[in-house]
């Protein structure tokens, strides 16, 4: 009926994570998929994410009588392991039909500015993010500090994020120096990214930036990873635990992480970088 009198909808980001904010986006893409007429206002707490994204009508406009929380909340409070967040909004919705796929727009002038900072660099370009505000995603420092020794004879390493970003060595370091923008232009002409499940991963599944993402075993790849990116998880008996940082914290000295080599890492992302280079050719 909204749809047949081209009514506005509110689409709300209540979780408002950066992240949350690509999530709630694929899922006004979805609910357009479907109606296709509906207008939809998104709120979130991070409207530059979303900036250019043409499913969406308005954002942080005034709430409209109809609206729609994008939340994955009873994921959390249930420990899911297997349903995907997407699905679950559009469950909630009657929606059957999803696809699990961010998009991020970027404009002519961030595409030209990235291109300038990275003109110089000659070799395939690894983007890497190491830290997410959730302890229980983070892979211990020591095996940064090895995967770049590694990456770096074959590779040029450029290091995104925020301020919380370790320092490493050989490495361009934009960390903590770029807006979130920014960071997305330099990273939509890298070759691949590493990093955790975080905003860094969303926005290069957008870009279309293969990837490899050191689940863990905190949050179930089956809710969150990406198909197109390999994710490497590793599940003790403790897992999914859905540890949120101030609500509950690890008691076993984060086991999942601790239990992910550097050599699988590694492995995984020569593997990648080769088929993808076989492929370009």
């Amino acid at each position: 009926s909204l749809n047949e009198r081209k009514k506005w909808l509110t689409v709300v980001d209540r979780l408002g994570a950066p992240g949350d904010a690509l999530i709630t986006a694929n899922v006004i893409r979805c609910i357009k998929d479907e109606f296709p007429d509906l207008r939809i206002n998104c709120i979130t707490p991070h409207p530059d994410l979303i900036l250019l994204d043409p499913s969406i009508d308005s954002i942080n406009q005034p709430e409209t009588f109809y609206s729609f929380d994008s939340t994955y909340w009873e994921l959390i409070a249930r420990k899911e392991k297997s349903e995907n967040i997407i699905e679950h909004n559009m469950r909630r919705l009657g929606i059957h039909k999803y696809d699990y796929k961010a998009a991020y727009y970027l404009n002519e002038k961030e595409k030209g500015w990235a291109k300038k900072v990275i003109n110089q660099i000659d070799k395939p370009i690894i983007a890497i993010c190491t830290k997410s505000k959730e302890a229980v995603k983070n892979w211990p420092e020591k095996n940064w500090i090895t995967l770049i020794q590694q990456l770096r004879r074959k590779c040029s390493i450029i290091h995104l994020g925020d301020n919380s970003e370790p320092y490493f060595e050989n490495v361009l370091r934009k960390a903590g120096k770029l807006t979130i923008r920014e960071s997305s232009a330099i990273l939509s002409l890298c070759n691949y990214f590493v990093g955790p499940d975080s905003l860094l991963m969303h926005v290069a599944n957008g870009l279309s930036i293969p990837s490899t993402i050191i689940f863990g075993g905190s949050r179930p790849v089956e809710c969150f990873g990406y198909k197109r990116n390999k994710n490497i998880t590793n599940t003790p008996d403790c897992s999914p635990c859905w540890i949120h940082e101030g609500y509950s914290k690890c008691l076993n000295n984060l086991i999942c992480m601790e239990n992910i080599s550097c050599k699988i890492v590694i492995s995984s992302i020569e593997q990648q970088i080769e088929k993808n280079e076989c492929t370009n050719k």
